[in-house]
């Protein structure tokens, strides 16, 4: 499969749609050394393609005067970063020409939440795809939301104000839309549980189990090992009861309970 992807003819677009390079960068670390060398190869050979076509508008152009360029040299890096910034945001506003002023604002806003997560992908991914990918989900999830409320204003605000909430403390749902293993049609249909943080999760599974454990009628006898622990008795004193026997004295007693006449008291 590794020698057929390398002969067929894979461009950036096929790279930022099938997400490939991802899948193929996860086997440089097989355990059967061609396959990881080949991985590695794949890899390293679609980061070229993918450089190749990236926008000429991020190379600084070449000067003609040489003493101009080196007087000029201190504001490059400056020039280059607006031009990257009105670059993307003439791609955003491409990308969401036609919609309400409202719903732009809200692309943006998932836009700004998803670019959170440019710097990781882009260890393993293209940046340029990477910036492709989250201008692309921002719109989608946001269509989903409108498509979900039906045109309800207020219930299309709530559940934004949620999203937002959870896209940006929950990185990997964050990167799991980005990376289309959590669909953006199902992003609006997700329970709060399903959109929380690990952490949060961990801690209200526990405080879950407390509660549960808090209602159990046998819970002296489930614990009975942690209570022994707490207080301190181990050893022989595991054997020992609440009654010493009146002949030797010893403790290791046992006690049965009768009732004596009918009434509540045993």
């Amino acid at each position: 499969i590794l020698q057929r992807l390398d002969d067929a003819k894979i461009d950036l677009a096929i790279l930022s749609e099938t997400l490939i390079g991802a899948s193929v960068s996860k086997l440089k670390n097989h355990d059967n050394a061609d396959v990881a060398s080949t991985a590695k190869k794949l890899v390293k050979k679609w980061k070229g393609v993918a450089k190749q076509a990236a926008p000429a508008a991020t190379k600084p152009a070449p000067s003609g005067d040489g003493k101009k360029a080196a007087s000029k040299r201190p504001g490059q890096p400056k020039r280059a970063s607006s031009a990257g910034a009105g670059t993307s945001e003439m791609d955003a506003e491409a990308e969401w020409q036609g919609l309400p002023q409202l719903r732009i604002n809200i692309c943006k806003k998932f836009h700004a939440i998803f670019l959170m997560s440019k710097e990781d992908l882009s260890k393993e991914l293209n940046e340029s795809a990477v910036r492709q990918l989250c201008l692309a989900r921002a719109g989608e999830v946001e269509a989903a939301i409108d498509g979900w409320s039906r045109g309800a204003k207020q219930t299309y605000t709530e559940k934004v104000r949620a999203l937002v909430f959870n896209l940006k403390k929950n990185a990997q749902i964050r990167e799991g839309v980005i990376l289309g293993r959590v669909p953006s049609a199902e992003l609006p249909k997700m329970t709060p549980e399903q959109l929380q943080t690990e952490e949060k999760a961990k801690e209200r599974n526990a405080t879950v189990k407390k509660l549960q454990d808090s209602r159990r009628l046998d819970w002296d006898q489930a614990n009975e090992g942690k209570i022994n622990d707490m207080c301190g008795i181990k050893g022989e004193m595991l054997k020992a009861s609440l009654f010493t026997c009146g002949r030797c004295k010893s403790t290791k007693t046992t006690s049965t309970q009768k009732q004596t006449r009918s009434a509540d008291e045993p």
